[in-house]
């Protein structure tokens, strides 16, 4: 089973709108999106996408989005971004989605030998800001439950939207309690800067992989981040 990641699909089709007058490189992104996708992820794989999925305002407009990302290959973990105003609690979004998609926002699953948690993150304070304490509780309590969850040797993947490290290096708060609970790996993306790609995190930091998923970062194709042992009753 290969792990793949992308976030910021900013997708729209109730309500079509042009990306457009933010950059070039957005017309026609989700078609472009779908192409790289079908070409590359397999239905036994694993896509996990850490916010801004959707442009829509509620769950009436957000389901043609949902079709969409349903009719793709692999089995899909969302969390949600500063634009998914449609998410909401996941209690009482998870009943609403479809069969090849998952949804965890300050909690954890398990996903047969895989376990993912996430939430929507904050972006890293300034040194005389105060500390996000609400998203810090949050993934706290998402990776104290992915604890309870997790067997020996099983990877744990966090979906985080913001930057969980900053342009200067600067680790959030939430940096420390990734390495406490030995996260295998965090994407993020948020990011829509050509400047700021160069100087995103990536790769190990401490003993996590760090991973900017942003879609038009990668080109608007999934990037591959692991390849795990293959798990059984993957859409059960």
């Amino acid at each position: 089973m290969n792990v793949w990641a992308i976030s910021d699909l900013h997708l729209s089709f109730a309500r079509p709108e042009s990306r457009e007058s933010i950059a070039g490189r957005w017309r026609d992104h989700a078609v472009k999106i779908a192409q790289h996708w079908d070409q590359s992820v397999r239905r036994e794989d694993l896509v996990l996408i850490p916010g801004d999925i959707s442009m829509a305002r509620n769950h009436r407009e957000v389901q043609p989005d949902l079709a969409w990302l349903d009719r793709r290959p692999g089995l899909k973990v969302l969390a949600p971004g500063n634009h998914d105003g449609w998410f909401g609690e996941v209690a009482k979004l998870r009943p609403m989605l479809r069969p090849s998609l998952r949804a965890v926002n300050g909690d954890a699953i398990s996903l047969e030998r895989t376990i993912v948690c996430g939430t929507l993150g904050a972006d890293v304070p300034e040194d005389d800001a105060p500390t996000p304490v609400k998203e810090l509780e949050r993934i706290t309590r998402a990776l104290e439950m992915a604890a309870a969850l997790r067997l020996p040797g099983q990877p744990l993947y966090v979906l985080w939207h913001y930057p969980p490290i900053d342009q200067l290096g600067r680790p959030g708060p939430w940096v420390e309690v990734f390495e406490q609970h030995q996260v295998t790996a965090c994407v993020y993306g948020h990011l829509h800067i050509e400047e700021q790609w160069s100087r995103a995190v990536q790769g190990v930091v401490g003993s996590v992989r760090y991973h900017c998923v942003a879609a038009d970062s990668l080109g608007f194709r999934p990037l591959r981040i692991s390849r795990e042992s293959q798990p059984d009753n993957l859409y059960a």
